[in-house]
């Protein structure tokens, strides 16, 4: 039985769809069988799974009185299911969690971005399902960082130890199914994502 990880965060921006993306690719290229399920009413990671066309990550098409079941049945065929899920409350979000080994919740390193982690934790808390927080499109010079974790509260226990920095090559990359690290190999980026995927990857095997 394979892993699941919804990606969900209530505020608009936080690059949930970009996050995994990247980290479906760098499964994919470590040689687990990888499945992508794109639960968000705006299809990005739809569209980028087209533009990309990678025999090794399988985008299953899913609805919303289906997600539950479809979930499961990724589970069973692969190592790795990723779910692409709107962030706001509702009984879809709640479907896909139940189903999920782990919630991840991308968050900009902003106060407005903390405060719309709220829903998301209390759900995953609610359905007993264990939540990560991972701050992303970090700047290169943030004054305002203890503020923020300040801001997280008893959240800040949640923080993966690993931060993504706010990098063009990971917007430019999706623009035509690619990825940072295929464009850059050994740039800072890459090494952020395969750095992401190492600490998950612990993780799962923890839970």
């Amino acid at each position: 039985m394979g892993h699941a990880i919804t990606f969900a965060q209530q505020k608009g921006g936080a690059g949930k769809t970009t996050v995994l993306a990247h980290l479906a690719a760098a499964w994919a290229e470590a040689g687990r069988r990888v499945a992508v399920m794109d639960l968000d009413p705006q299809q990005s990671l739809t569209r980028w799974a087209a533009l990309r066309a990678d025999p090794a990550i399988e985008a299953i098409e899913s609805r919303d009185y289906r997600a539950g079941s479809d979930i499961k049945a990724a589970r069973r065929s692969h190592d790795v299911v990723l779910i692409d899920c709107p962030g706001a409350a509702s009984s879809l979000l709640e479907s896909a969690i139940r189903e999920s080994d782990l919630v991840l919740a991308p968050c900009q390193p902003s106060v407005m971005d903390v405060w719309a982690l709220e829903s998301v934790v209390a759900t995953a808390d609610r359905l007993k399902r264990p939540i990560r927080i991972l701050l992303n499109r970090v700047p290169p010079r943030l004054g305002s960082l203890e503020e923020v974790l300040g801001a997280l509260g008893k959240n800040r226990a949640l923080l993966l130890a690993t931060q993504i920095g706010n990098r063009n090559g990971y917007s430019r990359a999706m623009l035509d199914g690619r990825t940072a690290q295929e464009l850059a190999p050994r740039s800072t980026a890459a090494a952020e994502i395969a750095g992401l995927r190492a600490e998950l990857t612990a993780l799962l095997a923890r839970l």
